[in-house]
């Protein structure tokens, strides 16, 4: 059983006195001169964060999450009915979370719309997602702040370098092991990206050659390609996200949709270098002290 610290009083009290804290958007958790508690009631719309909080053996501190829909198995610590259930990546419910009484809301990107909400309710607001551009670098940087606010910058660091070290190794493999492409199946359909997408950590950081060098993205859905234009691009690794899969929704799986005449004569098919990637991770989750590991991780075994 979860043990929750006791830290109603305090609660109450800063509310009574209009909150000496300010709310803050990414990084200023504004403690009004006074030595800032570690928050003890926290509620989070970033798997990224609730990852992190997990990794640094901080799960006692969170008493709520979004839940609903697919939960990543990388969250399964966050499982049991001590955890609330806020509701979902991009529609939690206000007067849920209002009710918890959060003093630290960690918000994901899906939500950032809703930073000026959550200020309303909790006097720390911090956001809890890396970015999708320099993934390694943006999520080191958050993961040092969050574990700042709770005093845990030691433990952090240590997993940080490890993350590291690993980006260097895969690094030193990828570099060599062809061109790449990443691609999305969807509804039934194939997008792509290339480099400078929300996917770029395959290419820039971890060193894979794309394929493409420039794929004109849809949104964050990446760019429509044609079997034949996947079949011209001819990539020797072929990196795949099922969406549908994912997100727990009905579709065709990645592997049906992919096993057809044109795919199959690329480089990549023929040389068994398909590699079908936790779509949870990298779709639902993006980041967070052991998801990325596991990301890289995951690249790393396709190319040795």
């Amino acid at each position: 059983m979860k043990r929750f610290p006791k830290i109603v009083a305090a609660a109450a009290a800063l509310a009574l006195t209009g909150g000496a804290l300010t709310a803050c958007g990414t990084s200023d958790a504004q403690s009004g001169g006074a030595e800032s508690e570690v928050p003890s009631r926290v509620v989070l719309t970033s798997h990224a964060a609730a990852n992190t909080l997990d990794e640094l053996d901080l799960e006692d501190n969170v008493i709520g999450l979004v839940k609903t829909g697919v939960f990543p198995d990388a969250l399964s610590t966050y499982s049991g009915d001590e955890y609330t259930d806020i509701g979902s990546l991009k529609e939690p419910k206000m007067d849920v979370i209002a009710e918890l009484g959060p003093d630290l809301i960690l918000y994901g990107n899906r939500t950032r719309a809703m930073e000026p909400e959550f200020a309303k309710v909790s006097d720390q607001v911090v956001a809890g997602d890396p970015d999708t551009s320099d993934t390694v670098a943006s999520n080191r940087a958050k993961v040092e702040e969050i574990a700042a606010l709770f005093g845990e910058e030691d433990a952090a660091s240590e997993k940080l370098d490890e993350i590291d070290d690993q980006v260097a190794e895969t690094r030193g493999k990828a570099e060599g092991a062809g061109t790449a492409l990443v691609l999305m199946t969807s509804g039934g359909k194939v997008t792509g990206y290339g480099p400078g997408s929300r996917f770029d950590l395959i290419y820039n950081e971890l060193g894979m050659e794309p394929a493409a060098g420039n794929l004109e993205s849809e949104g964050s859905h990446g760019a429509p390609l044609s079997w034949e234009q996947i079949a011209e691009l001819n990539p020797d690794h072929v990196f795949v996200i099922d969406r549908d899969a994912a997100i727990g929704s009905e579709g065709e799986a990645a592997t049906a949709l992919l096993d057809n005449p044109v795919f199959n004569r690329t480089e990549a098919a023929s040389n068994g270098n398909v590699h079908i990637l936790d779509g949870q991770n990298w779709y639902l989750v993006g980041g967070g002290l052991g998801v990325l590991n596991s990301m890289i991780l995951e690249i790393d075994n396709a190319v040795s």
